[in-house]
């Protein structure tokens, strides 16, 4: 965890980051709805996917309505 928390430091996470404000709960949800919203584009193009559309329709969905 030290890079991360390198990374955290360095980049002044604590006061600029947009989830800083977050209660856990929040952020367990946010990093699940996110986690399962990448797992599911792996696994489109894991079973062939190519459709840059739908790839980038399910990144665009991750983003935004995970947004508590």
């Amino acid at each position: 965890m030290n890079i991360f928390n390198e990374y955290y430091e360095s980049h002044n996470l604590e006061e600029l980051s947009r989830y800083s404000n977050f209660s856990k709960k929040q952020l367990v949800i946010e990093a699940e709805y996110m986690h399962n919203t990448l797992s599911r584009i792996l696994e489109y193009i894991d079973n062939g996917g190519e459709d840059l559309r739908y790839i980038y329709s399910e990144v665009m969905d991750g983003i935004y309505e995970s947004r508590i």
